[in-house]
């Protein structure tokens, strides 16, 4: 088991995912289209595992992302909170996909990834 997770932009939900991506290519990944057959979409999403998931997660997304759009964390991120799962959603104003693009916005994303695995690897054993 894992003392802290983070998921910079990621993708949660395949199916909610094929509506709301800019990236056309996301179908190369399956066999069938979600609305030929859904089962591998799901089977495939993270969203469908969270119910598994223990580990303090912190997600990170810019809120102007069109590859991996604000919806795909913010899935994520309420069903972790219903399951009473430490977590906590980082949203970047004016960054695209990734949380970096303005130099001020790495050291952020970098900061709050310190702080994070800080909080919840006390008293594990980590390399300080």
């Amino acid at each position: 088991r894992f003392a802290a997770a983070s998921a910079n932009c990621p993708v949660t939900n395949w199916l909610s995912f094929v509506g709301t991506t800019d990236g056309p290519s996301w179908y190369r990944n399956f066999e069938k289209l979600p609305w030929e057959d859904p089962s591998e979409h799901l089977r495939r999403s993270p969203l469908m595992y969270v119910g598994n998931v223990e580990t303090p997660t912190m997600l990170m997304t810019g809120e102007m992302d069109l590859r991996t759009p604000m919806p795909q964390t913010e899935e994520f991120y309420m069903a972790l909170r219903l399951r009473k799962v430490p977590t906590a959603m980082v949203r970047f104003k004016d960054e695209w996909h990734g949380t970096s693009s303005r130099p001020s916005n790495f050291l952020r994303t970098q900061l709050y990834l310190r702080d994070w695995f800080k909080q919840y690897s006390k008293g594990s054993n980590v390399t300080q």
